[in-house]
């Protein structure tokens, strides 16, 4: 993603000062990104690439050219018709003279009746037919096509809503691993003015040479974290350039941050009654469920007669000159008798009917199973958010006081820094649990078909702050 060309020579130059000031004091970070980005814009750049939404609406196109093809069976069939026969056949020969209006009194004689000479027909002709009468066969194909319709719409409902939760999940990745890098520099840059002075210290004798080197191992540890965190951030943000359909390494800064407080959350059944309410993927099973109903009726009804109207309008020439006209108007019915195909598709069409009630029972039990489990880890998150969050205070004002005893000399330069560690772990264990506060409910929403244009911009504004 290029860097805005609007984007000033102040800006830019401050931009590149700020990096190699930063280069030289830490690990890189990566690079301040050039455009702001929500959640929302995300997730409507990734709708606008995700292959398998462009799969979904490829198939409600087919299923509306299904449904076409169905409602085309009841409108009548035009035809254009040409044909050109030569023969000596007596009878061709003797009804070409009268369908060209060419019979005359000597096309009585024997001899040319029994053998005449060979004669050429052109037939031009409109032919056309309609269903008048198909004991409903056709009526019920139409409503079946309509079902499909309606299941291939709920399938693009319920993709827009894996699409949102794949989004969040990765942009909450985002937010999670800029929070982290950011505590992760903070106690580096400490932990890296006591270590120079502990330094001086030790070469001055004031301090014991093991203290020291614990400390460097722990400031060592503190170092990794910070790249492996830089790396992480970078990660994040180019698999979300893959979800959204550009470069990976495109440039973006994430606008948003954990809330910090949690939602109020329903009891398991108010759950569940929205999702057996609102979920697309099982309404579109029950579309699909009553469009095998429909197809089982059909195929069961598949015997009962046909009745069809017919017209055509022709002329019959001998030389493209003159010739004669005739039409002819009538309807045509049809029974079978004997099918012997019949039972084997009423079997098909009734196993694939009960085939898909099975998969529409499963499917409710994968939603209690999927909102139980869901619901529990939420609930242990909004316990254990206070409680890591006074952890987080406490392990905070610990490193302060801790260094203010290094100074007094009460404590060591490697006690210092286990402490600031601890305070960076601490920290973390807070963070991702704020992460986890906004993606547990959101997976809630999404569970419960609740994942809808409104609810993203729930959440979107949730992060906006």
């Amino acid at each position: 993603m290029m860097i805005r060309k609007a984007t000033s020579f102040f800006l830019v130059f401050s931009f590149l000062t700020f990096q190699i000031t930063s280069a030289e004091m830490t690990a890189p970070r990566p690079a301040a990104r050039g455009r702001v980005m929500t959640f929302l814009d995300c997730y409507e750049k990734v709708l606008a690439h995700y292959p398998a939404l462009r799969k979904r609406y490829e198939r409600l196109e087919q299923a509306k050219a299904g449904r076409n093809l169905a409602v085309a069976e009841l409108f009548p069939r035009i035809r254009g018709v040409f044909e050109m026969q030569t023969s000596d056949d007596p009878v061709f020969v003797f009804g070409s003279l009268l369908r060209q209006e060419s019979f005359t009194a000597n096309n009585f004689e024997l001899n040319a009746l029994n053998t005449p000479r060979h004669r050429t027909n052109y037939r031009f002709g409109i032919e056309g037919d309609i269903l008048l009468f198909d004991s409903f066969n056709t009526i019920s194909k139409i409503r079946s096509a309509r079902r499909l319709v309606q299941y291939s719409s709920l399938e693009i409902d319920w993709t827009e809503m894996e699409a949102a939760i794949l989004t969040l999940e990765s942009f909450l990745g985002i937010l999670l691993a800029r929070e982290l890098y950011s505590v992760a520099l903070e106690v580096k840059n400490a932990s890296g003015k006591d270590l120079q002075q502990a330094k001086d210290l030790a070469d001055k004798g004031m301090i014991q040479g093991a203290d020291f080197y614990a400390a460097k191992v722990i400031a060592a540890g503190i170092d990794r974290e910070v790249n492996r965190l830089g790396a992480l951030l970078k990660t994040s943000c180019m698999l979300m350039n893959v979800l959204m359909g550009e470069e990976p390494d495109g440039e973006w800064e994430a606008a948003g941050r954990f809330p910090g407080s949690g939602q109020d959350k329903s009891e398991l059944e108010a759950w569940l009654a929205r999702a057996y309410q609102k979920r697309p993927d099982l309404a579109a099973v029950d579309k699909m469920l009553d469009a095998r109903r429909i197809e089982k009726t059909r195929q069961k009804t598949s015997f009962l007669p046909k009745i069809y109207g017919f017209a055509s309008l022709d002329e019959n020439s001998h030389d493209w000159h003159t010739g004669g006209q005739s039409f002819a108007v009538g309807m045509k019915g049809t029974m079978d008798w004997f099918d012997p195909a019949y039972p084997g598709r009423v079997k098909d069409v009734d196993a694939r009917h009960k085939e898909l009630k099975a998969e529409r029972d499963a499917l409710r039990d994968e939603i209690v199973r999927d909102i139980v489990r869901e619901l529990a880890r939420y609930e242990t998150v909004l316990l254990d958010v206070p409680v890591m969050r006074s952890a987080s205070a406490d392990a905070k004002q610990a490193s302060d006081l801790t260094a203010k005893l290094y100074q007094e000399g009460r404590k060591s330069i490697a006690d210092l820094l286990e402490m600031r560690r601890g305070y960076y772990e601490t920290a973390a264990g807070y963070e991702s649990l704020l992460l986890s506060l906004e993606l547990e409910y959101a997976k809630l929403l999404f569970l419960s078909g609740q994942l809808t244009e409104d609810g993203i911009r729930q959440v979107n504004a949730r992060l906006k702050g």
